[in-house]
């Protein structure tokens, strides 16, 4: 096997493996940024309140098919 061709095969394999690794810390930051975006969303229960068992609210889903 020729040398030079088996490090520029090598040499073009960890460009690759640098650039998908570089997409995936790219595509983890989007993703953890839109989830405090969501997060923000949400707005803020009071500490301390609790959801009532005996409350028919959210007991009955009303699904059309």
């Amino acid at each position: 096997m020729n040398i030079a061709a088996t490090g520029t095969s090598m040499s073009v394999l960890n460009f690759q493996m640098e650039y998908a690794a570089k997409v995936n810390k790219m595509v983890v930051d989007q993703m953890e940024t839109q989830g405090e975006m969501i997060v923000n969303l949400i707005p803020n229960a009071p500490a301390g309140v609790k959801t009532d068992p005996t409350s028919a609210v959210g007991q009955i889903i009303d699904v059309q098919v």
